[in-house]
């Protein structure tokens, strides 16, 4: 008996073995950077962000949302969320929202920040803030040039 536990302790071991050498990761999976998985809920001070619409135009990736109700704050980052979003602010006037680069909806500029009760942006970072009606802060960060 305990010489058949010793063989099936061996055949199990090489099963998994062989089972996770056959596993190979897809080449074009890629990793989360910790940046995208933060989940800690940021403490933005709006008056550091202006309202200068001409800091705005380009590309924006989604990094952090955080959405508070009277019980609990939800963070929800790509990871955590699954997806990725990317805004296109042209200077046309036209904003474009990409979720894992498919295009989700367009709205022109006036339409977008409208919906948030406050926004701000800065060289590198644009914060919308609907916190103060039960809604959402959204922070992106500008894209850099591939």
């Amino acid at each position: 008996m305990r010489g058949s536990a010793g063989l099936y302790a061996l055949v199990g071991a090489a099963l998994l073995l062989a089972g996770c050498a056959l596993i190979e990761p897809e080449a074009s999976l890629e990793r989360p950077s910790e940046f995208e998985c933060d989940e800690t809920p940021p403490r933005i001070d709006m008056d550091r962000f202006p309202r200068d619409t001409s800091l705005l135009w380009g590309e924006w990736q989604w990094v952090k949302s955080v959405i508070s109700t009277s019980f609990s704050i939800l963070v929800q980052t790509p990871c955590s969320a699954g997806y990725t979003e990317t805004l296109i602010i042209r200077p046309e006037g036209i904003v474009e929202v990409y979720r894992n680069d498919t295009l989700a909806y367009r709205k022109t500029l006036r339409e977008f920040l409208d919906t948030p009760l406050e926004w701000g942006v800065n060289q590198d970072s644009l914060v919308t803030n609907s916190l103060p009606v039960d809604g959402s802060l959204e922070i992106f960060v500008r894209k850099q040039a591939d």
